[in-house]
């Protein structure tokens, strides 16, 4: 589960054809070419979990390509190139599966074992890579992929894979212990995170029954939840937010979306409820928001209903809205004078 970033302008640039050379040789045993006279402007994350590698990438004109030589390396995994967005446009190749190129939104196969390329085109061109392990996958597929369609088309698991990939191919935010320090630990469990891909790579290449019915019970069910709670968390703030609107937005019907929570053992409305006090505690002890008036706050954050907020606050917390605030914060006006602002 570790992390690797690279960015060209972090060389001189003299130096950006050669890093970036080295780096695609160390990383995925690539080699570049590019157009003549022209400097590369690279900027790569990946993200390597068990069994799996996610390449996030933007880049310049250049062509990346797998040679014979570099066969000798053993990696034979599935690779599934996804085009995530942007303005410009790449073209992948390999001799079983013939020249594709992909629109946003559409994925083409890659196999590792084989000697292939990748053109880029435009100046800031975005490709996701995603490989699995083909010990892991190929068991939970329905048919050899040596011979399968080459170009993969809008289809949900596709998309909640390349917005999970996505999400994962950014560095992972500081996690603190109790006492404030940084700790080594992940705010997601890479194992769990790992059979979600697996599940979602399988729908994407056609599962065989058995896989398919886990993975759509599995996979494609905490990709749906995992969305759904962002876009709670975004929208928490708006009073009018409901269940109904909320599973219209993901496709899915509002039966569903209850039962999603109920396996969480929760509901709907006390995740929201959850969601609503965190937001409301976080601007009432944040002295960015020590102008504002509690019940501002707690509009704000998505309550109608004054003395509801009291009492879940209360009860959530063991404390009013007001103790929250705190005692008199000092702090400098403008001028360097002291004032008093009420928390």
């Amino acid at each position: 589960m570790s992390f690797i970033s690279f960015h060209s302008r972090d060389y001189a640039e003299r130096e950006r054809l050669d890093a970036a050379r080295e780096f695609y040789a160390a990383v995925a045993n690539v080699e570049l070419a590019l157009p003549r006279h022209e400097t590369p402007e690279i900027a790569a994350r990946i993200r390597l979990l068990p069994g799996i590698s996610i390449a996030s990438i933007e880049c310049s004109s250049l062509i990346a390509q797998r040679e014979l030589s570099s066969l000798a390396d053993g990696n034979d995994d599935i690779s599934l190139l996804l085009n995530p967005a942007g303005n410009g446009g790449w073209t992948s190749s390999q001799p079983s599966l013939g020249e594709v190129t992909c629109a946003p939104g559409e994925a083409c196969l890659g196999f590792n074992e084989q000697p292939g390329r990748v053109a880029f085109h435009g100046q800031r061109t975005r490709f996701l890579s995603l490989g699995f392990s083909r010990q892991l996958l190929a068991p939970m597929l329905n048919q050899d992929m040596r011979p399968a369609v080459s170009k993969l088309f809008r289809y949900e698991p596709l998309e909640r894979l390349a917005r999970l990939a996505l999400d994962l191919a950014t560095p992972e935010p500081v996690a603190l212990d109790g006492g404030g320090k940084a700790t080594n630990q992940p705010t997601w469990d890479p194992a769990a995170v790992a059979e979600e891909m697996f599940d979602l790579a399988a729908l994407c290449l056609g599962a065989s029954p058995d896989a398919a019915q886990r993975a759509r019970g599995r996979g494609l069910r905490e990709a749906r939840l995992r969305a759904i709670k962002g876009d709670m968390r975004a929208h928490a703030g708006c009073g009018d937010l409901t269940l109904p609107e909320v599973a219209r937005r993901h496709g899915v019907s509002p039966g569903y979306l209850r039962a999603l929570f109920r396996q969480e053992q929760t509901t709907f409305t006390d995740y929201l409820l959850e969601l609503r006090l965190q937001l409301a505690w976080q601007r009432l002890t944040d002295p960015r928001h020590a102008h504002r008036t509690v019940s501002e706050i707690a509009f704000s954050a998505g309550f109608n209903n004054l003395s509801w907020f009291y009492r879940a606050f209360k009860h959530h917390f063991g404390m009013k809205p007001t103790e929250a605030r705190g005692e008199l914060l000092v702090s400098a006006d403008t001028n360097g004078r002291e004032v008093a602002v009420r928390m």
